[in-house]
């Protein structure tokens, strides 16, 4: 009787064993939840469509670069998400398709599109809007970009025998009700122009980007208005100790280099 208990224990004790064992290696042989799972990337196509509305011809070899960026920091430099570059042959539009990884886009981030035409490192033209294609009103199958060409600088005006029109005193704009004022510089030395109400003249001495007035000269009438100009103007005229140009604008400067007045070279017909 003992030897038969005995026995049965045996082998209730070996089946125990057997699933605990099968336990064991299906549990070795399942997937571990604690190990680190695989980054999963979902790759994207943005297609774009880049065009300019001038139809100017471009030059052989030229090159259309194209970047999709995040440009939420406004105080650093925006992060590449995706670019292309291509070769240039014929004319617009020019389809460009910007791989990127989804899961770099965030949903509080602003994104934009950016596309510039380069030829031999000379800018041609560039987008000066934000084109952001992830925007609720930027649905569709093509997202369309639109560059502006780039305007050549005009070369400066001399500073002699020019019509320099006042455009701006002390950083606030002329409203002209009457007569504008204006100067002149002669290669004689001399100089003469309107500061509102009153002509004035006299003469000027310059030595590369210095300038100064002599005393000036100027009739003696009252004017119901611009009298607030002209003070503001003669007041601008006798502090000015330099001058720049930069295109057709003239720019009077103090001997601090703070601009007290503007001028643009205006042409007479």
């Amino acid at each position: 009787m003992a030897s038969d208990t005995f026995s049965s224990f045996k082998r209730a004790s070996l089946c125990s064993l057997m699933i605990l064992g099968s336990s064991l290696v299906l549990t070795g042989c399942g997937e571990d939840s604690s190990a680190p799972q695989a980054e999963q990337s979902s790759m994207k196509t943005l297609n774009t469509q880049i065009t300019y509305l001038d139809r100017s011809m471009l030059p052989p070899g030229s090159v259309l670069k194209v970047q999709l960026a995040d440009v939420s920091k406004m105080d650093v430099k925006a992060e590449v998400i995706s670019e292309q570059e291509i070769q240039l042959d014929g004319a617009p539009p020019y389809d460009v398709a910007l791989e990127y990884d989804e899961s770099k886009i965030a949903d509080r981030h602003r994104y934009s599109v950016s596309a510039r035409i380069e030829n031999q490192g000379k800018l041609l033209y560039i987008s000066t809007t934000h084109n952001n294609p992830f925007a609720e009103d930027a649905a569709g199958d093509l997202y369309e970009v639109t560059v502006t060409k780039v305007s050549a600088k005009k070369p400066d005006v001399t500073l002699t025998n020019t019509y320099w029109k006042a455009v701006t005193i002390s950083g606030e704009a002329i409203t002209v009700e009457n007569k504008e004022p204006f100067v002149q510089f002669k290669d004689d030395g001399s100089t003469n122009g309107h500061l509102g109400c009153n002509n004035f003249s006299g003469s000027y001495e310059v030595n590369e980007q210095a300038l100064t007035f002599k005393p000036l000269a100027s009739t003696k009438k009252m004017c119901v208005s611009q009298m607030d100009i002209e003070a503001a103007m003669s007041a601008a005229l006798a502090a000015t100790a330099k001058y720049s140009i930069n295109g057709e604008q003239l720019t009077l400067l103090d001997d601090s280099d703070e601009p007290l007045a503007t001028f643009a070279a205006t042409y007479m017909n």
